[in-house]
């Protein structure tokens, strides 16, 4: 802790106050300023009177010279400064202050020059917000690569978020992200928070029970809301966060560290609360993180998973084509048939990889999620398929992935289709959203009506491919 913290404002054009005696006893004299105490007034080396409080605590005033201000006519300013060894007596001090300078002596400008009381306070509140922001990400990747898989960020991050970290990784440099996948390093606080909230799954809010009750017309959907109500996905995430008020604290906590981040001001009772926010969800996720093992998914649960998937797109296309359209109502064009931050960002991606041709073949051959997801050479593609897109907003259904997979199995320049180059190529570059996408290839070869097989590349890997079965092919 610092031996001696400052706080320090510039204030301009009190109401009555011209000198800095006058300001000097006009601090003085209010008793709600100073508890109720009378301070001391005394003198420095130069001759300039200064307040001496409890506690050590000092108060300086320095006048300002306005003469030779260019845009205003400033009457009086004056520099004050706080200063004391301990945190704890100057902390309070300030609000009190501030509330005197502007209620009764009316000045009409103040700004804060200096205030270490909110920087000592944003010292021991970053630490701990950082440590709990990184246990999360530990969370989120070891719980969605079990039970989602190697491509769990398509999978459940929304399109938003995955444009917004594939414009970060562009545009930051960072030797790690050539040996590790770098996807949820590079997402906001608010977005790890959104990735625990949306797998309530459509379950966990009594609003969409009860919107599902409304439209149930039979006893077998009533039977599969219950189902869906009592599966194990839907009771861990309620257990472990909803039941526990996780999305209330860490929304709470994200306000605090946009302060942090901003150096914004701070008091003890912020810090006090931070402390809390802190032990209470490292406590959540610890206990959440212990129970992952457990978790076993039905197919049903699968596809309620893919639902709320779709749901949260759904609304993001919705977003999007507003802000087209509002983007381009100012100068009378009409929005093109894809959203317009999905074409910017998809030509980004495609300058970005002209300018560097290597950097995609050489990620894509060594990392080992790809692999296991299987790659097909896009250069044996046509022209249509050489880049991939960036992800749609489009919610692919059953009936179009087993079309879109026929019609790929059709194609004359290769014999199979890799699931990687399928979802995040192919479909991708006809607008789907390649989260959802996957999640209904992986239920659909559930159901078995995709069959997922390995197929050896001609450069000796091991490729995951997707194909539909031989009597729906001849049907």
């Amino acid at each position: 802790m610092s031996s001696n913290f400052t706080f320090e404002l510039f204030c301009i054009d009190p109401a009555d106050i011209v000198d800095q005696a006058g300001f000097v006893h006009a601090i003085s004299f209010s008793k709600d300023v100073w508890n109720g105490r009378s301070p001391l007034i005394t003198k420095g080396k130069n001759g300039d009177p200064f307040i001496k409080g409890e506690s050590g605590m000092t108060v300086h005033v320095i006048s300002v010279d306005t003469s030779k201000i260019l845009t205003d006519l400033i009457e009086a300013a004056f520099i004050v400064r706080v200063e004391s060894r301990l945190f704890e007596p100057l902390e309070p001090f300030r609000q009190r202050l501030l509330r005197h300078l502007r209620e009764t002596l009316k000045f009409a400008h103040i700004r804060v020059l200096q205030d270490d009381i909110s920087s000592e306070i944003a010292n021991q509140l970053y630490p701990k917000i950082n440590a709990v922001e990184n246990m999360l990400r530990r969370y989120l990747i070891k719980f969605f690569i079990q039970r989602v898989g190697m491509g769990w960020w398509d999978v459940t991050a929304t399109p938003k978020m995955i444009e917004k970290v594939r414009n970060r990784l562009r545009n930051r440099s960072n030797q790690f992200s050539y040996f590790i996948d770098s996807d949820i390093e590079f997402a906001d606080f608010d977005d790890l928070g959104l990735l625990i909230y949306k797998q309530s799954t459509g379950f966990n809010e009594p609003e969409k029970v009860l919107e599902r009750l409304m439209n149930i017309d039979t006893v077998h959907e009533l039977e599969e809301l219950k189902a869906g109500l009592q599966g194990n996905y839907t009771k861990y995430f309620k257990t472990f966060f909803r039941d526990k008020n996780f999305e209330k604290q860490w929304k709470e906590m994200s306000r605090i560290r946009n302060k942090v981040a901003h150096q914004a001001t701070f008091f003890h009772a912020e810090l006090k609360k931070g402390i809390e926010l802190s032990n209470s969800l490292t406590n959540i996720i610890q206990e959440a993180e212990k129970h992952i093992d457990e978790i076993v998914l039905s197919l049903k649960e699968k596809q309620a998973i893919h639902q709320a998937a779709a749901e949260v797109v759904r609304e993001e296309e919705v977003e999007a084509a507003q802000a087209a359209e509002a983007e381009f109502s100012d100068r009378s064009m009409l929005p093109p048939s894809h959203p317009v931050m999905m074409r910017s960002i998809q030509n980004l991606a495609t300058q970005q990889d002209d300018d560097h041709p290597e950097k995609d073949s050489d990620h894509r051959v060594k990392l080992q999620g790809p692999k296991i997801l299987g790659k097909i050479k896009l250069e044996q593609k046509t022209n249509e398929y050489k880049q991939t897109a960036a992800p749609g907003y489009r919610v692919i259904t059953e009936e179009e992935i087993c079309s879109e997979l026929e019609e790929a199995q059709n194609l004359n320049y290769t014999d199979y289709v890799g699931l990687k180059w399928f979802v995040t190529t192919y479909l991708a570059n006809k607008g789907y959203a390649i989260g959802t996408t996957y999640s209904l290839v992986n239920i659909l070869i559930e159901k078995v009506s995709i069959e997922l097989y390995d197929m050896e590349s001609p450069e000796g890997y091991s490729i995951k491919a997707v194909r539909l079965p031989k009597e729906r092919k001849n049907a």
